[in-house]
């Protein structure tokens, strides 16, 4: 005690001590000031002193990187919305009031119709479930290899047929209940979109269930032996090739995929400086949790980089992170059996180790790895193993969840729901809503009937005018919607469902190219596209190039947004179809911009916001709207 009252008298005398010295180096600094000021007061031959002394470029050249346009953007900012304030005052004397109560209008008809569509969007999925339990083997392991190489026999191919003509019920029953009975575009829309939805969950689900009943039949319980990984097609027919092993790993195609060897460890290793790996693999130990499917995983902000780039391909990408941890000098050391080789991220390598001893696998193995810790690039995991999944909770839940790919099981939060974030997310979509109602009403159909005028007049300038003041309203339309659906909408419905994988999209509006605006805009349409076209296509038994993917990625899309356009508005011109098959020449047309000129010069993104928001869409809304009033006067 009278030690610590000694250090404490010390502690107390020491500190006016310090507070004059602080006292007397800022008057010291200020006295240096003040000199310098009375001496260049004092200089001699005032107006010959040197003003020109070093060489310096214009604040605005492009070779000066660190001035701020701060107030230039505030500026712009300011206008656009000086601009936004004179049209609403000048539509406003010249239409007055035009927004009326949403379905006011709508006949009992129509309201009717529209049960009938979502009643058979239903229906359809309630068919897929008794189609999948029917489908359940016996057995795990009951399929002969010499009977069924890939696990797919007679009762397999009627399961398929099945579900085949489920797919096409759930698109042409709501299709023909649009097309003849529904006449308001908006109800119309509706029944197209859950039906378009529910097509794309059937078919993840049903191509999931797929490859899941065929490991099962074929006693595959790690789900990292496919025998289609050896399989080919010769003259029409599919070969396996039975003597080829697979001891040494899963067979790669070699048409459109990454591979992963040391030259990526390499580049890694020499960009990431051997202090930051730590905390790197630290901060990217979150996708662990969201990814669950292993053999190809899908990084659509890899894919997004303009080339040359640097493509990683893991299970997960702190697996990458943890394999160059694990050969850098910080990390000597290697781990004991049963833990990961991540270095000092004992908290990880412990969520490894639990996640390991849930799934059943073999003691002192990575769940995404084996014994040494290397990464498995075939490790599949599910918390609900097939055909546990095939169930009526499982299979709701996926039909409610915010994704189009199917999983036995998703990563979810844990803790209870938070209600604040529900409502407020809630509150912006319902607000969101009203808004875009706002402006369709009062601004939009407005200059979507002199648009009519317009092109009966066969007025070229009229036309243009039209489709530019349309412009800046669809814009606002889209940016209203895109949040009010991919951001309001769908965290809401995330967090309801304790759904934790919440990328619904990225930094689109960065896009050097129209590639990546349609790989970063709608994350759950690009999953799909990728795990379901075009992943089966340049991997055997096909082994087709990248490019037959891309073009069938494209034209279901482009048959997809027809239908969403042409069927509600009675307008099966192929408006939607053409628009989507054309943005494969813009791709090209702004990679190579990219290529010219380099991906910051702009030039891409230019021509995509051009070919996308001012010119592609309102013209789009124009001709669906003008044959929309002529076939229905």
């Amino acid at each position: 005690m009278s030690q610590a009252a000694g250090v404490a008298k010390d502690e107390l005398a020491k500190a006016p001590a310090t507070s004059a010295r602080r006292r007397h180096n800022t008057d010291k600094s200020a006295a240096t000031s003040s000199r310098r000021h009375r001496a260049r007061k004092g200089q001699p031959y005032l107006q010959a002193q040197v003003v020109h002394y070093r060489p310096r470029v214009s604040v605005l050249d492009k070779e000066l990187t660190t001035v701020s346009y701060h107030g230039l953007v505030n500026f712009l900012l300011l206008l656009l919305s000086a601009t936004l304030i004179r049209l609403a005052i000048e539509n406003y004397m010249k239409y007055g009031i035009l927004v009326s109560v949403p379905g006011a209008t709508i006949e009992a008809r129509d309201w009717l119709a529209t049960a009938a569509g979502m009643l058979a969007v239903a229906a359809s999925f309630l068919v897929a479930l008794a189609v999948e339990k029917s489908a359940i083997p016996a057995c795990s392991g009951c399929s002969s290899a010499a009977a069924s190489p890939i696990g797919v026999d007679a009762e397999e191919k009627r399961t398929i047929m099945l579900h085949a003509a489920n797919l096409l019920f759930v698109l042409v029953a709501p299709s023909y209940i649009t097309y003849f009975y529904i006449f308001q575009p908006a109800l119309g829309t509706a029944v197209m979109t859950l039906a378009c939805i529910m097509f794309l969950k059937l078919y993840s689900l049903s191509a999931a269930n797929f490859d899941l009943r065929r490991a099962y039949r074929l006693g595959d319980k790690q789900l990292s032996s496919d025998p289609l990984q050896r399989a080919s097609l010769q003259r029409g027919r599919l070969v396996v090739d039975v003597k080829r092993s697979t001891a040494g790993g899963p067979v790669h195609s070699s048409g459109g995929t990454d591979t992963e060897d040391s030259s990526v460890e390499d580049m890694v290793r020499s960009m990431v400086p051997l202090t930051a790996r730590a905390s790197f693999s630290l901060n990217a130990r979150v996708l662990d949790d969201i990814c669950v499917a292993g053999n190809d995983r899908i990084d659509a902000k890899a894919d997004a980089l303009p080339r040359p780039r640097l493509r990683v391909r893991a299970t997960t990408a702190s697996e990458v992170l943890r394999r160059v941890a694990s050969t850098a000098e910080v990390d000597r050391h290697s781990p004991p059996a049963g833990a990961v080789d991540d270095g000092s991220l004992s908290d990880d390598g412990a969520a490894a180790k639990t996640l390991a001893d849930k799934h059943g696998s073999h003691a002192g193995a990575d769940p995404y790895g084996d014994a040494a810790g290397r990464p498995k690039r075939s490790a599949i995991h599910y918390a609900v193993a097939y055909p546990d999944n095939v169930s009526l909770a499982n299979f709701g839940y996926f039909w409610l969840a915010p994704t189009l790919c199917y999983q036995p099981s998703y990563p979810r939060m844990a803790g209870p729901i938070r209600k604040a974030f529900v409502a407020k997310r809630a509150t912006e979509l319902v607000i969101l809503c009203v808004a875009m109602w706002i402006v369709i009403q009062q601004y939009a159909v407005p200059t979507l009937v002199g648009s009519v005028r317009a092109i009966d007049t066969r007025n070229p300038f009229w036309l243009s005018e039209r489709v530019l003041k349309l412009s800046v309203i669809s814009a606002a339309v889209w940016f209203l919607g895109f949040y009010a659906i991919f951001h309001s909408g769908l965290n809401a419905l995330a967090e309801v469902l304790r759904f934790a994988d919440r990328a619904f999209y990225l930094d689109w509006w960065n896009s050097v190219d129209l590639a990546a605006y349609w790989r970063e805009w709608n994350l759950p349409i690009h999953y799909f596209c990728k795990r379901h076209i075009m992943m089966p296509l340049v991997s055997p038994p096909l082994s087709l190039p990248a490019g037959a993917g891309v073009l069938l990625t494209f034209l279901v899309s482009a048959v997809m947004h027809e239908l969403l356009f042409g069927i509600p508005t009675h307008c099966l011109r192929g408006y939607s179809f053409v628009g989507m098959m054309a943005q494969i020449p813009l791709i090209q047309l702004t990679q190579w911009l990219v290529r010219w000129r380099g991906p910051e010069s702009g030039l891409g993104n230019a021509v995509f916001w051009i070919s996308f928001c001012i010119v592609g869409q309102p013209l789009g809304v124009v001709q669906y709207y003008y044959t929309w009033v002529k076939n229905n006067p």
